[in-house]
């Protein structure tokens, strides 16, 4: 199972939770099961049938430029990174 950690930001989508154990060949499979387990997962991170502009993914620590067809792997570890606004 991939180990998919979730950003402070996300939590309130997993109750909490950190980090969670999925199953998911790629990243559309894996957000699919996130929210067959935590309802309101996929509407926050896809955006018509696209990972949201205002995510990023780092599967085994490389920021994925493949969308939700990346693929991912059984011991794979996945980051969710909210965009961050600011600046000056």
């Amino acid at each position: 199972m991939a180990t998919v950690h979730v950003p402070p930001q996300m939590r309130d989508l997993t109750a909490g939770a950190a980090e969670v154990e999925i199953d998911g060949r790629n990243l559309r499979a894996v957000i699919a099961a996130l929210d067959a387990r935590f309802p309101g997962f996929q509407a926050r991170v896809v955006v018509a049938g696209r990972l949201s502009p205002g995510i990023a993914v780092s599967i085994d620590h490389v920021v994925t430029s493949l969308g939700l067809i990346a693929r991912v792997g059984e011991t794979s570890v996945i980051h969710f990174v909210p965009a961050i606004a600011g600046g000056t």
